[in-house]
């Protein structure tokens, strides 16, 4: 009888299910909770599901609800989710002196979403390194300025969980208050100090690891080599996504007393760039969502779809995926269904992919969008629950306010949305696609009319 092998996008689904059920059961615990009540299973389920899948959404404050396990427990579950289960499980069977497997080794090749697996393991090491000398020198920075404010152990440890959050572009964080539930970076929406590292480390976790790598290996005296067609790529749209958008949410919110109206022009322009940075799958909310203005809500939406890079913490189609599209409806493919662009060839297999993806999170996004309208019998605007759903898919975790209101059934599909953004899209298109067996055979032309 021949031995079931399931396939490797299963594996990858089923490892961060699992997390999330331990998480679930962690968080449920009366230890968790700062009542030493047991937490109810669909709100610990919500927030292990945001936490693994580095989203941010939550139904209850964390510094009010969690106690310092419960924190301690909610980190470490961002922190699994901005690795990936994969990868760490990967990296303790090295530590432990066990064999990778050659199966093993795909399933790190599809996680880490690479063509081959050689070298796959090396690539792993690399991202652990730079994930925690990168949060490391993040809290270095954020510790004095939470310190000065909190004292020195509570801040300490709010900016260890800000710091992990901020580069796994979770978006969590542990500034509510009782007077302030909810508050996230609005406590510090004037300081600069604490903004700042933020911005930078949403910004590094979302370029990708192979671009962080690529540029580390550039500043090394014996690599003179110059950054890869990718690097570049992901950098420029990076850089014209921060400052384009950061224009914009200045010019649309420059008189809004409610967002920044208030505020003098140098925190203008750091919540300007704040706000251009946070929607890409960060979920960080230094000024109050709700409060926006339409074009600034419809422009965070924008920036939420598009999310982040490749290989990185961040959700999203992400900026390479936007690239492809946009020279699709601008440039004409060759006789092999290829684009060139910049003198180089971006394959047919590339093409197809993103189109992919960019239909199938569009029908995701509809869908979702229905069964929650459906399920709150209009309790909620569409435009509200159109931004909620996106960022549940994208990974994003901003909110206009409506999350703690969501009946369970809400609250269940925006945790399926989370996972399956945080998985991925093709990852489950993989899994439930069936593969055509006649592809080789050639099939008379349809002639469909279609405009």
């Amino acid at each position: 009888m021949k031995k079931f092998k399931p396939p490797v996008a299963f594996k990858i689904i089923f490892s961060f299910l699992i997390v999330i059920l331990i998480g679930t059961f962690l968080l449920a615990l009366p230890i968790s909770s700062a009542d030493g009540k047991w937490f109810s299973f669909v709100d610990s389920f919500f927030v292990s599901t945001s936490a693994v899948c580095v989203t941010g959404l939550t139904t209850v404050d964390l510094a009010l609800h969690f106690s310092l396990f419960g924190k301690i427990v909610v980190m470490l579950l961002i922190q699994i989710g901005g690795l990936g289960f994969v990868t760490i499980s990967s990296l303790l069977f090295m530590v432990f002196g066990k064999k990778i497997s050659f199966e093993q080794r795909l399933t790190i090749k599809e996680s880490l979403n690479k063509d081959d697996n050689q070298g796959v393991l090396k690539e792993l090491i690399k991202i652990v390194i730079i994930t925690f000398v990168t949060e490391f020198v993040g809290f270095v920075c954020l510790a004095p300025s939470l310190a000065i404010k909190y004292g020195f152990w509570d801040g300490c440890f709010k900016a260890l969980f800000l710091s992990i959050s901020a580069f796994c572009n979770s978006g969590m964080d542990l500034f509510g208050t009782s007077d302030n539930p909810f508050a996230g970076m609005s406590v510090f929406s004037k300081n600069v100090l604490v903004l700042l590292p933020v911005m930078f480390l949403i910004i590094i976790g979302g370029v990708g690891f192979v671009v962080i790598y690529d540029i580390i290996k550039k500043r090394k005296p014996k690599e003179k080599k110059r950054l890869s067609f990718h690097s570049v790529l992901v950098l420029s749209i990076t850089g014209i996504l921060v400052f384009g958008s950061a224009i914009l949410f200045m010019i649309f919110e420059w008189n809004n007393p409610l967002t920044i109206g208030n505020m003098n022009f140098g925190q203008k322009l750091v919540n300007g760039f704040f706000q251009s940075v946070t929607p890409r799958t960060a979920g960080f909310s230094a000024i109050n969502q709700g409060n926006l203005t339409a074009a600034s809500k419809a422009l965070t939406t924008v920036l939420m779809i598009i999310g982040g890079s490749p290989v990185s913490t961040a959700g999203g189609l992400k900026t390479t995926t936007i690239l492809v599209l946009i020279l699709y409806m601008f440039k004409m493919p060759n006789k092999n269904g290829a684009l060139v662009f910049r003198k180089r060839t971006i394959s047919s297999n590339i093409v197809n992919k993103c189109l992919k993806l960019f239909l199938i999170m569009l029908t995701t996004i509809l869908m979702g969008s229905c069964l929650l309208v459906v399920i709150e019998g209009g309790a909620f605007s569409l435009s509200a629950i159109i931004f909620e759903v996106v960022s549940a898919l994208c990974t994003t975790g901003l909110t206009v306010g409506i999350t703690p209101l969501l009946g369970v059934g809400s609250k269940l599909i925006l945790c399926l949305l989370m996972f399956v953004g945080r998985v991925g899209l093709l990852t489950f298109a993989m899994l439930l696609g069936r593969k055509n067996k006649n592809i080789e055979i050639e099939y008379p032309d349809s002639k469909i009319i279609v405009s």
